[in-house]
């Protein structure tokens, strides 16, 4: 079979999933359907080297292996991953019954022979259904999808390394558009981590580190940014994450070996609980680099994930009963009974119902003394909490002064301000609202950094780039030329001399990666339309030839009934190619709007590099959107590092012509006389009196 294009197999893989869609809960087909690409993956590529070694080891010897000389040879390994006997895709393909037992059988074997798999396969495809009566996934549909993804080749020699990666991300990314609000929990948009990579510049000796991995999209990024930069593939483990729901740390593991990484993927125990990467003396490991998009606000941040899923499912029971059961601990003392052992929280124990500041402490303690971290957090962090207060109480004493209650400090305000005094927070950048799967809260970019420069480390950067954003159906995305203007923003860190050469690095770079994604779509569309334009295009043959034979009987004068056979099959071929020639406008329309939005894509990029030329030339402009403030303004304000504090975030109004405005005013009040004037007249026909 040839080699498929990228948008070819991106086509298949879709198709193929959507042969599960709606037949399992919500969105467990995800885990299905990406374990069995895996498998698939696995077995082909298996079978490639296997014919790789045997065409190797003939061409030493200089003749041809019998049978069993080369099942002898490949009995011998040399594989990457190791596949046990009767366990091979084509072991499940031979099955024509218990194809979901068949299935479980060989992934589980594949996994007990692979200890790097441990944990990957986590779909179940022999579960009966609910009533007990046959399987949730029926043999009918199980032996659908194998058939589907049979004919999809995965090894190298189809499809590379690369390709393979790149096709799982845009699987995820379909699958997180069609889980709406879900997809949060395996999900960050791909221009958020861009920005935040591009920010850290992680470099090739680096490691990277994800606390709360999801899907391992932000690993997988740092990968393809080095790669971009030039390196080549390490053999050395580089990227490390970790991921509590074993289902997502399954497609996490997963993509890092689809895409060629080193890397330690651990699943199924909570960070702040249970961190996995550690030392040889069981001390926290640290890193070079981190990136992360924590839970927001976790309410529950000091529970191991046993005690959060009898917490939750308590709470489930105390909700729909509507009774609280007896002897439960408060939360706040379920809090304070917690121990951190890896003394990460030196600035302060978090408050129950806000596990923010734990995943950004152990975030710090992960970081090497030169580490630098790249944060997606609420923007509660930046000025919940308040200083120790005191206040009056409304009562006077007897001498007849008030008396004074003082408050204590909160304990966000405490861990803030212990962060800022220490330091340690280089920037924070405001995103426009809406641009995460199911988080409607205002979020930021916390940028994090222990060796940072001696000019800059009285200072803190706030960007506020929340006014920027495309609009989608259902969410709002970060732009090519927003993603500029962030960067700038940060690399710049207010120096008008640095803001023009960084417009010029970025403006190329996206123009050019605005062309790459949109040549990317089109050849999609075009995968996703080829069966109709082939359809249509042998139509279109079939009735060239009939219209060119009835215009040879006509002219011959052909019987009347021979005539009427001919015109009655170019009318037949003619409404035939009514659905493929729709589906072909179809696909030249959305290519065409495809078209138009790159090329103004492309111009927005140029706009907003001028545009932030000229922002860096006036400082009063500067200030609407960016700002270094000194940290004796931010004790000043508190430690509050709500943005609207130093950034002119207000909107003005468009200014109003007030001639035009009294001019619209007059004919508004013109037709309304007029209106009521036939209203009027009306009443009386129907003899009304006014």
């Amino acid at each position: 079979m040839p080699r498929i294009t990228q948008q070819q197999l991106e086509a298949m893989l879709w198709g193929a999933a959507n042969v599960l869609r709606g037949r399992t809960a919500g969105q467990d087909y995800k885990g299905y359907v990406l374990s069995l690409l895996f498998f698939k993956r696995l077995s082909d590529q298996w079978d490639h080297e296997a014919d790789a070694l045997v065409a190797q080891k003939e061409a030493e010897r200089g003749k041809p292996f019998t049978e069993a000389q080369r099942k002898a040879l490949i009995a011998q390994g040399g594989h990457r991953f190791t596949i046990p006997d009767g366990c091979h895709w084509g072991d499940v393909l031979k099955q024509a019954t218990n194809i979901g037992e068949a299935l479980d059988r060989a992934l589980q074997g594949i996994q007990s022979a692979n200890r790097e798999l441990s944990g990957v396969f986590t779909a179940r495809w022999n579960l009966p259904a609910p009533d007990g009566d046959g399987k949730l996934i029926g043999n009918e549909v199980v032996h659908e999808l194998v058939q589907r993804f049979n004919d999809i080749p995965l090894s190298n020699a189809h499809v590379t390394a690369d390709m393979l990666g790149r096709a799982y991300e845009y699987l995820i990314k379909m699958f997180a558009d069609d889980a709406g609000a879900k997809a949060g929990e395996f999900f960050t948009p791909p221009e958020v981590v861009d920005c935040l990579v591009r920010i850290l510049r992680p470099a090739s000796d680096q490691t990277v580190y994800d606390p709360t991995c999801g899907s391992g999209g932000m690993l997988i990024h740092a990968h393809d940014y080095l790669k971009e930069q030039g390196e080549k593939p390490a053999m050395q483990i580089r990227y490390h994450g970790q991921e509590m729901v074993w289902t997502t740390f399954a497609i996490a593991k997963i993509n890092s070996i689809l895409h060629g990484m080193e890397a330690d993927i651990r699943g199924g125990k909570s960070t702040i609980t249970d961190p996995q990467h550690l030392n040889s003396d069981g001390s926290l490991r640290q890193f070079d680099v981190v990136l992360s998009n924590f839970p927001f606000s976790d309410e529950m941040w000091w529970l191991s994930e046993d005690a959060r899923a009898r917490a939750e499912s308590q709470k489930a029971e105390e909700k729909a009963t509507g009774k609280k059961k007896s002897g439960k601990k408060s939360a706040k003392a379920s809090r304070d009974d917690f121990t951190d052992k890896f003394s990460r929280f030196v600035f302060g124990t978090p408050p129950a119902g806000y596990g923010d500041y734990a995943f950004i402490q152990h975030i710090i303690a992960s970081l090497l003394p030169g580490g630098r971290a790249g944060v997606v957090c609420p923007q509660g962090v930046l000025f919940r909490g308040q200083p120790e207060i005191e206040e009056e109480t409304g009562e006077f004493d007897e001498d007849g002064n008030p008396k004074i209650r003082r408050r204590k400090a909160d304990d966000e305000y405490l861990i803030r301000k212990g962060l800022l005094d220490a330091r340690l927070i280089d920037a924070v950048i405001a995103l426009p609202l809406n641009v995460f799967y199911g988080a409607g809260v205002p979020a930021c970019l916390f940028i994090i950094d222990k060796n940072r420069p001696k000019a800059r480390r009285d200072k803190v950067l706030l960007v506020y780039a929340a006014r920027h954003y495309r609009e989608l159906s259902n969410k709002n995305q970060l732009r090519p030329q927003d993603v500029m203007r962030i960067l700038v923003h940060y690399h710049a860190y207010g120096d008008a001399k640095k803001a023009a050469a960084l417009v010029k690095e970025h403006s190329q770079r996206l123009r050019d990666e605005i062309t790459r994604e949109e040549h990317e779509e089109i050849e999609r569309i075009t995968a996703e339309f080829e069966e109709d334009a082939n359809r249509l295009a042998s139509l279109q043959a079939d009735l060239a030839k009939e219209q060119k034979a009835l215009a040879a009987a006509t002219a011959a004068k052909t019987k009347m009934a021979d005539l009427a056979r001919f015109e009655a099959t170019v009318a037949r071929i003619e409404k035939a190619i009514e659905r493929p020639k729709a589906k072909v406008a179809q696909r030249d329309e959305r290519i065409a709007e495809q078209r138009k939005r790159a090329e103004e894509d492309r111009q927005a990029v140029v706009t907003a590099g001028k545009e932030l030329v000229a922002m860096y030339a006036d400082p009063a402009e500067l200030a609407k959107h960016a700002r270094v403030a000194e940290m004796s303004e931010i004790e000043e304000n508190e430690h509050n590092l709500n943005i609207p504090r130093y950034v002119d975030t207000f909107e003005p109004e468009e200014p109003i012509d007030v001639r035009e405005a009294l001019k619209a005013l007059d004919e508004a009040e013109r037709q309304r006389a007029a209106a009521d004037g036939e209203l009027r007249r009306l009443l009386a026909e129907v003899g009304y009196a006014p």
